[in-house]
């Protein structure tokens, strides 16, 4: 049964997951499906990566802070 967009959008992660596996077992998947997945998996490690980038440069960001608030501190007392 094919479903419109709107009943689609309507369904919840684990109803279109159980709709998914209803179907999946009466069709056979084609180059395009494969493809798609390999994207998807590219996509997520790209993300997983850029999380982890933003973690570090958030942790950089807060040592340089410190840094600069103790040189501003130390040029201060010098004087």
């Amino acid at each position: 049964m094919t479903h419109s967009y709107a009943q689609l959008a309507a369904l919840s992660k684990d109803q279109l997951i159980q709709e998914y596996d209803r179907v999946a077992g009466h069709t056979e998947p084609g180059l395009s499906f494969i493809r798609e997945e390999l994207w998807r998996r590219d996509i997520k490690e790209q993300n997983e990566r850029l999380e982890r980038m933003t973690k570090h440069i958030r942790l950089m960001t807060a040592a340089i802070t410190i840094l600069t608030i103790i040189n501003v501190i130390a040029l201060f007392a010098a004087r």
